[in-house]
């Protein structure tokens, strides 16, 4: 023995269900009931039971079906009382439960979801979920054959709230994944997010320079030139002491730190271009006078390391 809860949904929550989840076609075909018994014609897809449905004075319900071909499941259909078609969605509730949502195409359209208990402790512990309408299982003119037989219910107007939506989405989200969730949340352009790694790298630890260099070929820096005559006497005694006698220990740190700078820059100009974001300025584009001047003085008046015979 069964027994069976029914309420009422608000239509758009339902047309929400049923693009997420589909739907299948039901008609029935019931005849006149007898001494409390229900029989009625059940066509669904391809399947086709006569069915006889005895209720107890206490509210359950028991059902006895009969698989029957589809020949004779339509002659029947044809000699029955009344007729009623819905499209029928199973939705998972948690805890094994399941609601059944039908939506009524004929005679007429209303919405209605209903869920089947074994006993009546059972029906009365259920806790009913937000998105649930107005009960309606002590009104029979919502039972189906009532339907079938006397025509569509006037439930009205539905309230809709924002609880109601967000416990439909709890539902129906986690098949794909996504939502409230724990979705994977996107950033924006992964060039720009490399390109914002690459330079916390970069500014970092000189030390990753060399392996970013590996990555992607660069053009070898320009060959280094002996530095002019007139410019080591401008620079004074100083600047020739420490060309004839260059620090051993402090000078290959002066001479890598310029070349490990340049090579970043032009890893990440290179990557850049790669990954179709171009730098807004090409490089060196707005130097000014004055980092010109710098740029020259650092290559004319620096010290070389000069060859030892």
């Amino acid at each position: 023995m069964s027994l069976v809860r029914r309420f009422l949904v608000a239509p758009s929550l339902v047309r929400l269900i049923r693009k997420e989840r589909g739907g299948s076609r039901i008609t029935e075909g019931y005849f006149a009931p007898q001494a409390g018994r229900v029989s009625y014609v059940r066509v669904d897809g391809q399947a086709c039971h006569l069915v006889l449905v005895t209720a107890a004075p206490d509210g359950t319900s028991s059902e006895e079906r009969t698989d029957v071909p589809r020949a004779h499941g339509d002659a029947l259909m044809d000699v029955c009382s009344g007729k009623a078609a819905y499209d029928r969605t199973a939705l998972a509730l948690g805890g094994g439960r399941e609601a059944l949502i039908d939506r009524y195409v004929a005679p007429g359209e209303f919405d209605l979801v209903s869920v089947t208990f074994d006993g009546g402790d059972e029906a009365q512990g259920f806790p009913v979920p937000a998105w649930f309408g107005p009960e309606v299982t002590g009104d029979p003119s919502y039972d189906r054959h009532a339907v079938a037989l006397q025509g569509v219910p006037h439930p009205g107007e539905i309230g809709l709230s924002n609880g109601a939506l967000d416990a439909v989405l709890d539902l129906i989200e986690p098949r794909f994944g996504f939502g409230r969730y724990g979705a994977p949340k996107t950033n924006g352009g992964d060039g720009d997010g490399m390109m914002k790694a690459l330079r916390r790298v970069a500014g970092g630890s000189a030390a990753a320079a060399p392996a970013a260099a590996e990555a992607v070929p660069v053009p070898a820096p320009p060959a280094e030139e002996p530095a002019p005559v007139e410019a080591q006497a401008a620079a004074g005694p100083e600047v020739g002491e420490a060309h004839a006698q260059p620090d051993a220990a402090s000078e290959p740190a002066a001479e890598s730190t310029p070349a490990i700078d340049s090579r970043i820059d032009d890893v990440i100009e290179s990557l850049s271009q790669a990954l179709g974001n171009p730098q807004p300025q090409p490089k060196g584009a707005a130097r000014g006078e004055d980092d010109i001047a710098a740029e020259f003085e650092r290559w004319t008046v620096r010290p070389r390391r000069t060859q030892q015979t």
